[in-house]
């Protein structure tokens, strides 16, 4: 088991003393109440993650202004909200952690934000220069067909001196806000395209006089909001400033321009860098998926490690104790900041200081946490994560010992079946499962084929099974399940999570022997030709595409409708670029007519159009497999169906509804 030499070494920032070196990043909670008021789950949330051993959490962003409201964000504009910040700050320190609250303005995308929140009237969306965040005036109807139209690219007004003074003045009070409630410091929040960070962008700030032109006169209008705030809470209060060393955008913020500016943050009175990345264009490196390696942002710290004397604080996918500990250990940063991680596993640092990695749940990287969170029925739910269904309800979902121990089997061994097994088996009841196949996984074992998955996929199974293991779930595979078996068993109660299988489109031509389906090419069944047309524009068919790319000589994806409808946003922006930096050939709203030998024709601006290829590959979707519930319907007086042969969908509802029934039968 490798030592842990520096994650937990105390640290420091200006007059603030931390207990070890993991930090909790900001991440928007859409917890608080309809002014931006904290509430009960909120201050939860926090203490368990406070808890759960961190040494330092940073929360999520609050308004300065009542101007500059945006939805769902905490409030720190009044006083009236200081005894709701007070809440968070005590529940944090009841665990020895240390609390920081995160300070915004969201600049110019208060446009798209301001008929979301009462009285839009109200809101000023301010920025450096009258430009909106598609850099035309031109109103754009959609960004990609059906999945995500694009509200009105309306320009926002040019701030004037007189603003930015106004502004400073109220990121310097909301901070005096949040040390009247009891923090230990605050964090000016200067990246990901909001306010600050469009002064420091020449893509958003093309202004002529003093804030605008260099790099230097690009800083200033951030130098000034540190200097204001500094002023304000005293040296004796920490002022941490976030900010993104890259827009991975050409004419966006760069490493070597970012480096002429940081030294100025620093003089101006910031006690730590808090280097992040990205700008709302370019979200897919604010929120990295299964798509990039682990510490994909750490260079960027390094980087600005290399320049100043004030604490570095890195973040982006970093997920393993061993991993965090050498990017201190390599003097790459001071701090390492977990983000989803923690909303993986609140407990992650206690695992790790007590080297007990095999228990840690890891976050996956699936973003179906951030998917969840941005339709908006859902952001009254708060957070949802794939592996982790207590996020939110983690005083409302404990795990009791069962009054009386029954006999369950759990038909379907995906992670909806095994999360089942796993908790009631916990719970005290005797469980055996069955699964058809030689292994357990179901469709999660297939997606933990993908190249693109290896790294972080198969982590969620490799958890649940060793969960079944340590509470003693009896494990039959290679074992289908009909009436007779469940009547040999005689359970007290049966849960079937038959899953779902591959659709297959009515289409003319579809039973040809140059059709095959993705799951087939995935587990290496079937070995596609070097001209190859994926049918299917949603996750899988992308992800496909993507990984054939790779193996043969020329790629075709086809969707009726658009590409990437449901596929998360960054996610999307992700496989997006790589399907073009490939040359994959995209078709959207193309339906096909008709699969040939040689190739398929397809509808193409009206007309058809035949595509060659040597092999077809389905990617479709699923439908679900619920036959044995109509066989068993009448036998069997405790009867349960979840996961995906409810319904397909993600493994977060197959998670979700395997701890439930859990905790229910």
């Amino acid at each position: 088991m490798p030592e842990l030499r520096h994650l937990f070494q105390p640290g420091s920032i200006g007059t603030m003393n931390i207990k070890n070196r993991i930090v909790m990043a900001p991440m928007v909670t859409y917890s608080n109440g309809p002014e931006g008021e904290i509430l009960d789950r909120t201050v939860g949330y926090y203490a368990e993650r406070a808890r759960g051993g961190v040494g330092l959490i940073i929360c999520q962003s609050s308004v300065i202004m009542r101007e500059s409201r945006a939805p769902h964000r905490v409030s720190a504009y009044d006083d009236k909200f200081i005894p709701g910040l007070k809440r968070i700050a005590d529940a944090i320190h009841t665990y020895d952690a240390k609390a920081v609250f995160q300070v915004i303005h969201h600049g110019r995308l208060l446009t798209e934000y301001r008929n979301m929140v009462d009285h839009p009237e109200e809101i000023r969306p301010l920025a450096p220069s009258a430009i909106p965040r598609l850099l035309s005036v031109v109103e754009i109807p959609g960004s990609h067909g059906e999945r995500s139209p694009i509200p009105r690219n309306i320009p926002p007004t040019e701030a004037t001196k007189e603003d930015l003074k106004r502004v400073a003045h109220a990121f310097a009070e909301a901070a005096r806000r949040i040390k009247d409630a009891g923090f230990d410091a605050v964090e000016i929040h200067g990246a990901h395209g909001y306010l600050i960070g469009q002064f420091l962008s020449p893509l958003a700030n093309r202004r002529t006089d003093e804030y605008g032109g260099s790099p230097e006169r690009r800083a200033r209008f951030a130098c000034e909001v540190i200097e204001a705030t500094k002023k304000r809470v005293g040296n004796d209060f920490p002022v941490l400033f976030r900010f993104s060393a890259s827009d991975f955008l050409p004419g966006g913020i760069t490493i070597a321009e970012c480096k002429e500016q940081v030294p100025l943050f620093v003089e101006a009175g910031a006690d730590a860098l808090d280097v992040s990345a990205s700008e709302r264009n370019s979200t897919q490196w604010l929120y990295p998926s299964f798509l990039f390696p682990q510490g994909c942002l750490v260079f960027l710290a390094a980087e600005i490690k290399k320049i100043v004397s004030v604490p570095v604080i890195t973040v982006g996918k970093i997920v393993d104790p061993e991993f965090a500990d050498q990017v201190l250990a390599q003097g790459k940063a001071d701090f390492v900041a977990l983000g989803r991680t923690l909303l993986a596993d609140p407990h992650w640092a206690n695992k790790a200081r007590g080297n007990r990695f095999e228990e840690i749940r890891s976050c996956i990287y699936c973003l179906n946490c951030y998917d969840f969170i941005s339709q908006p029925e859902n952001r009254e739910k708060g957070l949802w994560c794939s592996v982790n269904p207590a996020l939110w309800r983690e005083g409302e979902f404990p795990l009791k010992r069962a009054r009386v121990s029954k006999n369950v089997v759990v038909v379907g061994g995906g992670p909806a079946g095994m999360e089942a097994a796993r908790t009631l088996a916990e719970r005290g009841h005797h469980v055996a499962l069955f699964e058809q196949n030689g292994h357990l996984g179901g469709q999660w074992y297939i997606a933990c084929q993908q190249p693109q998955k290896r790294e972080d996929y198969p982590k969620l199974l490799l958890w649940l099974e060793k969960g079944l293991r340590k509470n003693g779930v009896d494990v039959r595979l290679d074992t289908h399940v009909g009436l007779d078996i469940i009547q040999r068993e005689k359970p007290d109660a049966v849960i079937l999570a038959t899953g779902a299988i591959p659709l297959k489109p009515n289409i003319n031509g579809v039973d040809r022997p140059n059709v095959v389906q993705a799951n087939d090419v995935i587990l290496g069944k079937a070995k596609p030709g070097e001209i190859v047309t994926v049918v299917g524009g949603r996750y899988l068919g992308m992800e496909i595409a993507d990984q054939l790319a790779d193996e043969a000589e020329r790629i075709n994806l086809v969707s009726r409708r658009a590409i990437g409808r449901g596929v998360e946003r960054n996610i999307y922006f992700a496989l997006r670029d790589r399907l073009v930096k490939k040359g994959v050939n995209i078709y959207p709203h193309c339906p096909v007519v008709e699969i040939r030998e040689g190739g398929l024709y397809i509808i193409f601006d009206g007309d058809l159009l035949f595509l060659e290829a040597e092999t077809v590959v389905l990617a479709v979707g699923f439908q679900s497999e619920n036959g044995l519930y109509e066989e068993l319907k009448g036998h069997i007086n405790e009867l349960y169906q979840i996961g995906d042969c409810v319904e397909p969908r993600s493994v977060m509802w197959a998670i979700r509804e395997g701890a439930e029934i859990g905790r229910l039968v």
